[in-house]
């Protein structure tokens, strides 16, 4: 986490709490844009932190992308989760055990789907009007063909309440909030016949490099051409801001993320989510924040002159 004493963006218009665990919360003119308009501080391969229990601890350092589990990630400010599920089948005394893990690159981390949605569940009871996306980006075979079904059925019946239908996907927080009181969480993922399709919107669209092993200038050039021209803002989207060194693995590059990204500066505002590995090093949280108040705020003043 970045050190306290370290400075921080400052908002322009309106002064709020500079807090991680609610951010969202304490800046209330968000209320006017839609989950797709936000620009969110998002974690690569969230299920892949450093305490994780590898199965192949000497390959840890290139697998590893977060520094703590989704809990640790929610309370530092992350509102988007890349993330990569295989299905493995155990069978023990003739019983099935149906799991579903979380991995990169293959390289398996011993978070479970009940983990993430329990901390996602607890981090809400106490954060109640934060908002979360769940980006289920890769959901392949372990030792069996991925389970649909099941894993949709679980996912469902954990989260609940809290997550927000597909026929809402594209409201305001502000409508969001007016509908229920705990519909805060949004699950995107490919199509498939076998996903609950009220509580499953269509899938993030990704940018990213295109190589496994990506420099910080090679990152730089590939985000340069990606501002161009970016997507729509109708529903979120991720820009993968990682570097990648065949030495160390996933590398932290907190002042190139401040550089890039700062709110004084253009890309941030093209921005949907921005997928970064290690992201509470970086300012990336308050950037955020305070690109979404000066997107708010640009808002109202068209619909004031409108």
């Amino acid at each position: 986490m970045n050190d306290s004493n370290e400075a921080q963006p400052e908002l322009k218009y309106g002064h709020y709490r500079s807090t991680l665990n609610d951010w969202m919360s304490h800046i209330p003119i968000i209320e006017n844009l839609t989950l797709g308009e936000l620009i969110l501080p998002g974690a690569h391969n969230a299920g892949s932190d450093k305490y994780g229990n590898y199965i192949w601890a000497p390959t840890t350092h290139w697998s590893v992308c977060q520094n703590d589990s989704f809990y640790y990630q929610l309370m530092n400010g992350a509102r988007a989760f890349d993330i990569r599920l295989e299905f493995d089948m155990n069978i023990r005394n003739g019983d099935s055990y149906l799991y579903f893990y979380f991995h990169h690159n293959g390289v398996r981390s011993y978070r479970e789907l009940s983990q993430l949605a329990q901390d996602v569940s607890s981090f809400l009871v106490h954060n109640p009007d934060e908002f979360i996306i769940l980006d289920f980006h890769k959901l392949e075979r372990g030792n069996r063909p991925f389970n649909f079904k099941e894993f949709s059925d679980r996912l469902v019946r954990s989260l609940g309440e809290l997550i927000i239908p597909r026929e809402h996907s594209r409201k305001t927080l502000g409508q969001l909030k007016r509908i229920s009181r705990t519909q805060r969480v949004l699950l995107a993922a490919d199509h498939h016949p076998d996903l609950d399709p009220q509580a499953f919107c269509r899938s993030v669209q990704h940018k990213w490099s295109g190589s496994a092993i990506t420099d910080v200038q090679h990152l730089e050039s590939f985000i340069k051409t990606v501002m161009t021209s970016p997507p729509s803002s109708s529903f979120p989207w991720s820009l993968s801001a990682t570097a990648y060194s065949v030495v160390g693995g996933p590398v932290s590059i907190p002042k190139e993320l401040n550089d890039w990204f700062d709110v004084n500066k253009p890309w941030i505002h093209k921005c949907s989510i921005i997928n970064v590995d290690f992201f509470e090093e970086s300012n990336l949280v308050h950037n955020c924040r305070a690109a979404n108040v000066l997107k708010a705020q640009s808002r109202l003043k068209q619909q004031r002159h409108g």
